[in-house]
């Protein structure tokens, strides 16, 4: 284990084995060495995390009225009932350089950069997850995650490129970020310096690391150290299982041979558990501080998935168009992910709070609804931001001299420790955050 000194702990230490390297979650009773100005040498950091749908929601049925525990919520947000008062529903933001385009891709390439998009060539803007990622992503071992549902849609739309429709996080102005869809490839990121040692697990790699660090923990680290390691334990296994799976008891072809590319290994048949496991790896990048900054999109804008799981009958793009009630249950399919992801940090203690408290978890689409309506963004905000974020609240800014996103993003980068006196097309941060 790479140490400072006999008691102190540097925030980026890692437990290492044979081909593998494992960041510490926090712990309590290690006194951290300093060099994030942040925060306090024995406080956790705050996390930034950022989760996308496309074509927004049913435009009858996205609303949030009220406050605290009498906030009322619409239909398309019933899932977040129980976290309502860690809830900040938000009405009028806009991007208005994605409203010089009517389609799903024009609507999409400047989501978290809120810059000029051209029509003829794939030049947008740097996305503010990647510029946290620049500016201060040095303090873990990986600047950031970004983690994706559904791959690339190639090629064109009316003479406008279809890859602004895929990707929400961008590395320049000309290249989107590396968005990683295959669960195993997102786990090894965070814990394998080897990748062809495919035959050992994770925890026995760094176990003699790992027992010599108990022996420094208090009772309660320890427990909760024991719950990590048997996370990571857990959940590659699953992503082993989805390996070995796939073939006998997963996906199967209806033909006698595929009349279509078979998918990528590693990546569930179903849908639900592909998204789940996806959230499980953003959970574990936090707990073990491999990095701070994630996003993930569970999505594109139009997306040809078609969710039968949820009862649908046509494919996402179709819905988010036609609109039947039908959408209602995928809506609500979506924001259940927000709310497993709640659950899960909400049982990871850190000092005095959670996982939650020190996480801002911003979730966002492209468009209020699939008719390409971007006047108006369906935008939420879950989570504590080390306590800087209170929940229970709807804010309206839509009559608001000032409702542009990139406003919000000041806010999103002020909590995660990165302060700026401008970004994208935004000199002031939001009134009443």
């Amino acid at each position: 284990m790479q140490t400072t000194s006999a008691s102190t702990i540097s925030r980026r230490t890692l437990l290492r084995g044979l081909g593998v390297s494992m960041a510490l979650p926090w712990l309590e009773s290690l006194s951290f060495a300093a060099g994030d100005k942040t925060i306090a040498a024995d406080q956790p950091p705050t996390r930034t995390l950022v989760t996308f749908t496309g074509m927004g929601f049913h435009s009858e049925h996205w609303w949030a009225k009220g406050t605290g525990a009498g906030m009322e919520l619409g239909p398309c947000l019933k899932p977040l009932e129980a976290w309502k008062e860690r809830l900040v529903f938000l009405r009028g933001l806009w991007n208005e350089q994605a409203n010089n385009g009517v389609i799903h891709c024009m609507q999409t390439g400047n989501m978290l950069s809120g810059a000029v998009m051209s029509k003829t060539e794939v030049r947008t803007g740097v996305s503010f997850d990647q510029l946290m990622a620049q500016r201060i992503g040095d303090r873990t071992r990986i600047p950031s995650l970004v983690l994706g549902c559904e791959g690339p849609i190639p090629g064109l739309q009316d003479g406008h490129p279809l890859l602004y429709s895929s990707h929400i996080s961008w590395s320049t102005a000309v290249s989107p970020t590396w968005t990683e869809t295959r669960p195993a490839l997102a786990f090894d990121q965070l814990f394998r310096t080897d990748r062809n040692r495919g035959d050992r697990r994770v925890v026995d790699a760094v176990l003699e690391d790992a027992k010599s660090l108990r022996q420094r923990l208090s009772l309660s680290d320890r427990q909760r150290f024991e719950e990590y390691l048997g996370s990571v334990h857990e959940i590659e296994g699953r992503i082993k299982r989805a390996n070995t799976q796939r073939d006998a008891n997963g996906w199967k072809p209806t033909l006698a041979a595929p009349d279509r590319p078979r998918p990528a290994d590693g990546i569930p048949a179903d849908i639900p558990e592909y998204w789940k496991l996806m959230n499980d790896i953003v959970l574990l990048a936090f707990r073990t501080d491999t990095t701070r900054i994630a996003t993930l999109k569970y999505c594109n804008d139009g997306s040809a998935e078609t969710h039968t799981h949820c009862g649908a009958k046509d494919q996402h793009h179709q819905m988010a168009h036609t609109q039947p009630a039908e959408l209602i249950p995928l809506n609500q399919f979506f924001m259940s992910q927000l709310v497993y992801l709640c659950e899960r940090m909400s049982e990871v203690k850190e000092g005095d709070r959670t996982l939650l408290d020190n996480t801002a978890i911003m979730h966002c689409s492209s468009m209020l609804h699939g008719n390409h309506d971007a006047r108006q963004l369906p935008i939420i905000l879950l989570g504590g931001a080390g306590g800087k974020l209170h929940g229970g609240r709807v804010l309206d800014y839509l009559d608001s001299p000032n409702r542009r996103m990139c406003s919000l993003f000041l806010h999103l980068m002020d909590w995660g420790g990165l302060e700026l006196d401008q970004f994208g097309d935004s000199k002031e941060r939001l009134a009443g955050i």
